[in-house]
């Protein structure tokens, strides 16, 4: 096609018959090169018109004009892109050439594509000014081409049809080169990930028995699930301070159900955390009901507007759900151990996590442990919903420190 559009522009040429401005293009290329009548001042020439595609029935189509706007003159009007050749191929134009320099250059428009997902590059903006005192910005790329039947996802204006040209980045003195169109709109989405809500569960082996209550204060100051006590029943790291609660577990060596560390239960209108293990041994009420009763603490109760007294078995049912969490992800490595650390402020709790490569596993008390130590290391964290953030373990055992990430709301 090249070799054709060549071989007509050079008949044109030796005939005298190009027009003063520039005339069409050939087929393939769209519009024709500007003319050059005004590059040295006077009123700007402006740039040949698209020439329609012939190679409606070739695989790659015309690409579209490529002409040049004539150079403005000084303080004179500049001269227009060359428009877009229309294709009938596979492959959407290419958009209008420069415009002409000096004053306001405009973009030239985009090819259509009227084949499955061609895609349409949007035109340039205009050059600055040669001696003018300073054009306004170029406009911004043209249209890309219209939507394909399935295109493929890409970066500016790739894709089923690419809209407009994005913003256009300033030149000096006058116009500027217009930056990539906007996503197509057959493309498909980009990585980054969000942090829309998402769909939420719990497994069903945790599902609650009836519900029976006691009430409690705490009695260390660290809870067998290893969060730290602030003062007196009110607890670090959790959705209310106040509001927390101990699960049943079979010994306090043996805590079976450590897995529930940092879930929430809704009782009434009040969430509450679980923070700690009401071991059988001596908690007879935990022993009696291991999947239907809470030890709450004194705030927790009454905020669930339910008692404290075992025996009462027709008051408020408490079920799991997700963590009313402000703030983000807070992780501790363990005193006295760099390999051991402490993942709190969670909206669901953990599944697994890996640091530095290494897969850790849960402790009996609540601490994530890995063969070796992770102090700086990426952490991949996983939620029992199946999602996914990375966090950077910290470097002083002890401390607490807020990752800057957070896992997305519920659903």
């Amino acid at each position: 096609m090249q070799s054709v559009s060549r071989l007509a522009l050079t008949f044109v040429l030796l005939t005298g018959c190009i027009p003063q401005g520039g005339g069409d293009g050939s087929g393939g290329r769209g519009g024709g090169s500007g003319g050059n009548s005004s590059a040295s001042g006077g009123t700007s020439a402006r740039g040949g018109s698209a020439g329609s595609s012939s190679s409606a029935t070739t695989s790659s189509g015309g690409s579209a004009g490529t002409g040049e706007g004539g150079s403005g003159g000084a303080s004179t009007t500049p001269g227009s892109g060359g428009a877009a050749g229309n294709t009938l191929s596979a492959q959407g134009g290419q958009g209008g050439g420069w415009a002409g320099a000096g004053g306001d250059g405009r973009g030239g428009s985009g090819g259509s594509a009227m084949a499955d997902a061609g895609p349409g590059s949007g035109g340039r903006g205009g050059a600055g000014g040669v001696s003018a005192p300073g054009g306004a910005s170029g406009g911004g790329g043209g249209n890309g081409g219209s939507a394909g039947a399935a295109g493929n996802a890409g970066s500016t204006a790739r894709g089923g049809g690419g809209s407009g040209g994005g913003t256009a980045r300033g030149g000096s003195g006058g116009g500027g080169n217009a930056n990539g169109g906007m996503m197509g709109s057959g493309g498909g989405g980009g990585s980054t990930a969000s942090t829309a809500p998402t769909a939420c569960s719990f497994p069903s082996a945790w599902t609650p028995g009836g519900a029976t209550y006691t009430t409690y204060t705490l009695p260390n100051d660290t809870t067998a699930c290893g969060y730290n006590r602030a003062s007196t029943d009110n607890i670090k790291n959790i959705a209310n301070a106040t509001y927390f609660a101990a699960i049943p577990g079979n010994s306090s060596s043996d805590f079976n159900t450590s897995n529930r560390c940092g879930a929430c239960v809704q009782i009434g209108s009040a969430i509450i955390t679980i923070v700690d293990e009401c071991p059988f041994p001596g908690n007879s009420p935990c022993q009696a009901n291991p999947t239907g009763h809470l030890d709450l603490s004194q705030a927790a109760a009454s905020a669930g507007g339910v008692k404290g007294d075992p025996s009462l078995h027709n008051q408020n049912q408490w079920k799991f759900v997700a963590c009313p969490i402000n703030g983000n992800v807070i992780v501790r490595l363990k005193t006295g151990n760099s390999n051991e650390m402490f993942i709190e402020n969670l909206i669901l709790p953990l599944s697994a996590v890996t640091c530095g490569g290494q897969t850790g596993s849960r402790t009996s008390y609540g601490a994530w442990h890995f063969n070796s130590n992770i102090p700086g290391a990426s952490c991949d964290l996983t939620d029992i919903a199946g999602r996914k953030i990375t966090v950077t373990a910290g470097s002083t055992q002890g401390q607490d420190v807020d990752t800057k990430v957070q896992f997305p709301k519920c659903q």
